[in-house]
């Protein structure tokens, strides 16, 4: 079942106005969780470096299995996706992804005009997209929904065959608070504050590249 956007963003307002120093806030989320760790992402090939921004899916479906252990309120969370990201909009933003995408052309059809594409449709209607955003450093989108829906943001597709991949959330926390998960869009990791337990348990999950962090500004130099 796909995640279901809100319009109503007051679910953020715990976090939102945290005093810890912006930098902290931006990159490892809010204070006052007994424990961080970072969840490295996945290298983009042998020799390169790791995705910024985006938790593949295979890591996201994993990191999701140990938080579900981890909060009361497993079936009610909360999503935040950056509104950045030009794909959601359609036009001429995602012009580019279906480009050279559709049915082969005729060698004749090379000699006529060729009838324009429709263009790329937005990913959500302009109710979703217009409407009120959790204001963090960055401007997100919010969703709510089980935590096994993370990520499945129920997008209309790009058209002409061609689905819509949408990145992971950048942000995540259950309606009980136990934790909070951030992937700052320019990060190759994505960082969990947390109880002691659930760090533990994602440093033995053996799905994930885990490291312990400390929230101060020293550890994110």
């Amino acid at each position: 079942m796909p995640l279901r956007p809100l319009a109503d963003v007051s679910a953020a307002d715990w976090f939102v106005d945290d005093d810890a120093p912006p930098v902290l806030r931006a990159n490892l989320g809010p204070s006052g969780f007994d424990a961080y760790v970072r969840v490295l992402h996945s290298p983009r090939g042998p020799d390169d470096d790791r995705y910024e921004g985006h938790l593949e899916e295979h890591l996201l479906r994993a990191l999701c299995d140990d938080l579900a252990q981890h909060t009361t309120t497993p079936d009610d969370c909360f999503f935040g996706l950056w509104d950045g990201f030009g794909e959601l909009y359609g036009g001429e933003s995602a012009l580019f992804l279906t480009a050279f995408t559709g049915p082969a052309r005729w060698p004749g059809r090379f000699f006529t005009k060729e009838k324009p594409r429709p263009p790329v449709p937005p990913a959500f209607p302009t109710s979703v997209l217009e409407g009120p955003k959790v204001s963090y450093f960055h401007d997100y989108l919010l969703f709510g929904g089980p935590l096994t829906s993370a990520g499945e943001w129920g997008a209309t597709s790009y058209g002409h065959g061609v689905p819509r991949d949408i990145n992971s959330p950048n942000l995540m926390w259950p309606a009980d608070h136990a934790w909070f998960v951030t992937t700052n869009i320019e990060n190759t990791w994505t960082a969990v504050g947390g109880t002691k337990e659930l760090a533990d348990a994602l440093l033995r999950d053996d799905r994930l590249e885990v490291v312990r962090t400390r929230y101060d500004e020293g550890a994110l130099r």
